[in-house]
C-alpha cells in the first residue's frame, strides 16, 4: 500500500495489478479482493484527505481472509501515523 496528502478533504482509494501478478482472469480477481478489503478497512480508518493506493502482489489472490484483513489494518494505520507525523 502507498498514501498521499490530497487537498479534497475526502479519501480516495485506487488499485493497481501489474501483469507480473498474472494473466486478466488473476489480476481482476486480486482487484476485486482489494476492494472487499477497502471497503471493509478504508471506511473504519481511512484518514480524509487522503489518497491509498493498494498494490497487488501474486499472493493476495490465495491468502487466508483473516490475514488479509489484519494486515491491511496495520498497514493502514502505519500509514495513517506516518501521514501525521508528516503534517505537522
Amino acid at each position: 500500500m502507498q498514501s498521499d496528502l490530497n487537498n479534497l478533504g475526502r479519501c480516495r482509494v485506487g488499485f493497481t495489478a501489474s501483469r507480473r501478478v498474472g494473466n486478466a482472469v488473476v489480476r481482476n480477481r486480486c482487484k476485486r479482493r482489494m476492494r472487499a478489503l477497502a471497503d471493509a478497512i478504508i471506511t473504519d480508518i481511512g484518514m480524509s484527505g487522503v489518497d491509498y493506493v493498494f498494490i497487488a502482489k501474486s499472493a493476495i489472490c490465495h491468502a487466508d481472509w483473516s490475514l488479509l484483513l489484519n494486515d491491511t489494518r496495520r498497514a493502514v494505520l502505519l500509514l495513517n501515523r506516518k501521514l501525521l507525523k508528516c503534517k505537522k
